[in-house]
């Protein structure tokens, strides 16, 4: 999974992401303002603000993605850790999450767990922007089936959304050339649909106020599928 979303995945949205993410947060922060990836992933966002000049903490729990980000950003501090059980020496001026991470987050309890550690490492009066998928992306988009062929690649993927149980999974199976032989591995991804009203309930449990929710393609431009069925969510600690 780490190696094809390193190699393949995420050009779309990080395309768009920073840009947008300008407009909500980051012209806002004054310059070397410290700011928590959490989630990070790769590190495709932490390696773009660095260089704009801020200073970047990257959290995830992947390790393997964890190494492609220092090596995409061999500057920026990555942690192993949980999203639902952090904590960090200094705290941030601003925390992202992004491309929808924290839709595999299972539970609204585990969402209070979350918003409960962001709130804890910001600096009072600082900011929280995040997205999620809504059900519209599910419905959509998660349920076809498509594949991509390449030289030395080639990936099916299969998905589908239990509407009752708000769980939307992917099977893939990703065929990579070594050498003169082609190895096989197959993993499901799956991801949870919150509601709306869920979300914002637990950011206010977290002691979050000024809480938006807003739409990727209708309030805030992002094009393509990317945009389709996503929610922006800007939260402040209070002051």
């Amino acid at each position: 999974m780490a190696w094809l979303y390193a190699t393949h995945w995420g050009g779309e949205y990080h395309e768009q992401g920073y840009s947008l993410l300008n407009k909500l947060l980051f012209r806002h922060l004054p310059a070397g303002a410290r700011i928590l990836d959490l989630c990070c992933g790769d590190g495709r966002m932490a390696q773009q603000l660095s260089l704009a000049g801020f200073h970047i903490t990257g959290i995830d729990g992947s390790e393997r993605m964890l190494d492609y980000a220092r090596e995409r950003a061999p500057e920026v501090e990555f942690i192993a850790g949980d999203a639902r059980d952090f904590t960090l020496e200094h705290p941030v001026d601003a925390v992202i999450c992004t491309f929808d991470a924290l839709n595999h987050v299972g539970t609204t309890a585990e969402l209070d767990r979350v918003f409960g550690c962001v709130a804890r490492v910001l600096q009072p009066g600082a900011s929280f922007v995040f997205d999620l998928n809504r059900e519209e992306a599910y419905t959509k988009l998660w349920t076809k089936t498509y594949a991509v062929v390449q030289p030395e690649m080639a990936y099916i993927c299969k998905g589908g959304y239990d509407a009752g149980e708000r769980i939307a999974h992917a099977n893939f199976t990703v065929f990579r050339l070594y050498c003169d032989r082609w190895d096989r591995s197959d993993f499901r991804m799956t991801q949870h649909c919150h509601h709306q009203v869920d979300v914002v309930e637990s950011l206010y449990r977290a002691g979050f106020i000024d809480i938006t929710a807003l739409d990727a393609a209708s309030d805030l431009g992002m094009f393509g599928n990317i945009g389709k069925g996503r929610n922006y969510y800007v939260a402040r600690k209070p002051a």
